[in-house]
């Protein structure tokens, strides 16, 4: 155990700070809604620029497995970044379902 961590300044802080960013957001996504920010277009530019966070995501993952693979083998980095890889495809695979049946 780290002896200079302070455990209640922590459980603490972290509620806290989750509480005020809730708040945050709620009056911030009321004002949006009431001055129509979140229509269609917002919506489309958004998910446009996830699908392409998805791409780059998925190159890099794949580029950073190479390299494991090359200089350290097949140790711990390497089954810790093929489970990502896995849990990144899976959450594609769930996420297209889904889209599939809206549509």
């Amino acid at each position: 155990m780290y002896e200079g961590f302070d455990w209640l300044s922590f459980f603490v802080g972290l509620p806290l700070g989750l509480v005020i960013f809730g708040i945050v957001y709620f009056f911030a996504w009321r004002k949006g809604k009431k001055e129509r920010i979140f229509d269609e277009r917002y919506k489309r530019v958004h998910r446009h620029g996830r699908s392409i966070s998805w791409m780059v995501t998925s190159i890099t993952i794949l580029i950073g497995w190479t390299i494991i693979m090359i200089v350290e083998g097949p140790r711990l980095a390497f089954f810790i970044l093929t489970g990502i890889w896995v849990a990144h495809m899976m959450s594609y695979l769930i996420g297209a379902a889904i889209a599939n049946g809206q549509n």
